[in-house]
């Protein structure tokens, strides 16, 4: 399942670079809508060759739209999922930007089957003490803030850099159900092992928790107002959490979400 997940990223950074090469992309610096009022005095003077630096750009919000594929770690067998982002970036400087972010996925894992601690089926050798893997079905609702370090502009007179490589870690607040197929029955029912503790009352089925995210990215400009770029983000509860798959233990291991997303960004002047 990881190596089909890490083949089709490979393909979308290939189909990236190919996307790079075709364009071509940059703000004119003769532009005047790009620079804000307190900044006009030093564009108005480089024009005159009075400041040998142009004025930086205008800081604009960026909105960005993106899907791709979603893991989830556990005890149970993943398979490849499907997850979506939408998400607002504001820039402080040069080097940092903050952002607000919304993901969500849908992931299936799971094969029905029932083991013996020693991981062989029953059907092979009676098991002495079994874990059923239970087929499950998993959807997901993530907000977050996230602090974002571009790599490669630190330099405040660089001009407009075409790509950009990032690095990014936050914190956010996740919300999740869970279905899992019984032994004997084709229907899915809501896992039920989840602590009433850890669900939300209002709910009855949504489990609530803490996460803290961390990944990277890269985005390339197609003109001063869009950008194309693939970005993987890693997601885990702050505490221990254990039934996004549908494994009915509190100590097994912990479950961790994974999201390599094709991203476009839209710069909002």
């Amino acid at each position: 399942m990881v190596s089909k997940k890490y083949t089709v990223l490979t393909v979308l950074l290939l189909t990236l670079g190919v996307a790079s090469y075709a364009q071509t992309a940059a703000w004119d610096w003769k532009d005047s809508s790009v620079v804000p009022v307190k900044s006009i005095t030093q564009y108005n003077e480089f024009l005159q060759n009075k400041n040998p630096f142009p004025a930086k750009p205008r800081n604009a919000w960026e909105f960005s739209v993106g899907g791709g594929m979603s893991t989830i770690t556990g005890d149970q067998s993943s398979k490849l999922g499907i997850g979506g982002t939408l998400s607002l970036r504001k820039a402080l400087n040069n080097i940092f930007s903050y952002r607000l972010n919304y993901y969500g996925s849908l992931n299936y894992g799971g094969n029905g089957e029932t083991y013996d601690y020693y991981g062989r089926p029953s059907y092979e050798t009676p098991p002495i003490s079994s874990v059923r893997n239970e087929k499950y079905k998993n959807t997901s609702h993530n907000f977050a803030l996230d602090l974002v370090a571009s790599l490669n502009t630190f330099s405040n007179y660089r001009g407009d850099p075409t790509s950009n490589l990032y690095v990014f870690a936050g914190v956010g607040i996740g919300f999740s159900g869970t279905k899992v197929e019984p032994v004997g029955s084709s229907t899915y029912i809501y896992e039920y092992h989840i602590p009433q503790t850890q669900l939300l009352a209002e709910k009855g089925h949504q489990l609530a928790f803490t996460t803290f995210d961390l990944g990277l990215g890269y985005a390339y400009k197609i003109n001063k107002k869009f950008n194309i770029g693939i970005e993987e983000r890693i997601t885990s509860p702050v505490k221990h959490v254990n039934y996004l798959t549908g494994f009915n233990s509190q100590t097994g291991t912990k479950n961790i979400y994974y999201l390599t997303a094709l991203k476009l960004n839209f710069n909002l002047f």
